[in-house]
């Protein structure tokens, strides 16, 4: 694959990637069967092997004054503070017709795409070689023909040639 399809291939993973997880923000059923499945502590298991019964919870945070100037802590931003209303897969990938509706001559050019428009090119200028390729074959059929009967009068003149110098060497 050409490094330009691969570019292709990762950001269509991407988007991809990124509708399912705000499909799966959006829909709390599928959030709650997930949060089920995936544990909240660091290791599931190693409060038991370590007869810790500490309830060191990721999903608890506990304010450390050093840390409070981080620039991941100033980044951070939590979930159920962002307003998913108005996050709508459909306005999402609207915008990305859009976009590709904006940029596809672009795109074409860039990537070298074939349009539908090249494609009747393509036919029409292979219909014209077809027609060429027989109406050479025909031609070549004809010269062959005329080829052979002119070689048979030359050999037939060449034989009588023959016939008269062995008739006037005799």
């Amino acid at each position: 694959m050409d490094a330009m399809e691969v570019v292709a291939v990762i950001i269509l993973v991407l988007a991809i990637a990124i509708l399912v997880y705000y499909y799966l923000l959006n829909s709390p059923a599928t959030m709650d069967k997930l949060r089920n499945y995936v544990p909240t502590s660091a290791d599931a298991h190693m409060n038991r092997v370590l007869n810790n019964n500490s309830d060191y919870d990721l999903s608890k945070e506990e304010p450390d004054e050093s840390e409070s100037g981080s620039v991941s802590k100033r980044i951070k931003v939590k979930l159920s503070d962002i307003d998913m209303s108005s996050l709508n897969t459909d306005a999402f990938s609207h915008k990305i017709d859009t976009f590709l509706d904006a940029k596809s001559e672009e795109l074409i050019k860039d990537w070298s795409l074939a349009t539908t428009d090249d494609l009747e090119e393509l036919e029409n200028k292979f219909s014209k070689t077809t027609e060429s390729v027989d109406d050479l074959e025909k031609s070549f059929n004809e010269f062959k023909k005329t080829s052979e009967e002119f070689q048979k009068s030359t050999q037939d003149k060449l034989n009588d040639l023959d016939s008269r110098i062995s008739a006037l060497e005799k």
